[in-house]
């Protein structure tokens, strides 16, 4: 037995292109107001640092607050990199870049440049976001509810559908 649909009525319209721009504008700062605070994608604390690591950030005069910023390298490469739309969607791309930061030391209670360069920010993201044999992951790369909430109340005011 087959079943058949009809649709009638007019079409709800999407502004995709409006949709992309505004998901470019907001998603890039709430990952940073989020990550700044030392909350993950789910809006709770970040695993801390290692004791060894709390200590070495000590040492350079940092504070032991987990929030991914020793450099400030990664966090502020975080940006919209591609809007792409389509008649019924829209995919925003939000990532950090491929750029490095200065790799730091500590000496006389203060953060030093050795001179080299850390790892791509992309890759050091991502290291961060899934974790790695020897560090646990900081999922940072994403909103929390509250953020997807927000985000859906900026769409719908600025009537990107329909």
């Amino acid at each position: 037995m087959a079943i058949t649909t009809k649709r009638s009525g007019t079409p709800a319209k999407f502004d995709g292109q409006k949709a992309g721009k505004l998901i470019a504008g907001y998603v890039p700062g709430a990952i940073l107001r989020r990550t700044d605070q030392g909350l993950d994608i789910k809006g709770s604390p970040f695993a801390p640092y290692r004791p060894a690591y709390r200590d070495a950030l000590a040492a350079m005069g940092e504070d032991g607050k987990t929030d991914l910023r020793l450099t400030g390298g990664l966090l502020s490469s975080v940006k919209a990199r591609s809007i792409e739309t389509t008649p019924d969607g829209v995919r925003v791309t939000i990532a950090p870049d491929t750029g490095t930061s200065p790799q730091v030391y500590a000496a006389d209670g203060k953060a030093k440049r050795s001179g080299k360069r850390g790892p791509t920010h992309n890759v050091l993201g991502y290291w961060l976001h899934h974790g790695t044999a020897t560090m646990q992951a900081r999922p940072f790369m994403g909103l929390t509810p509250e953020q997807e909430r927000e985000l859906l109340a900026l769409l719908t005011r600025a009537r990107v559908f329909g």
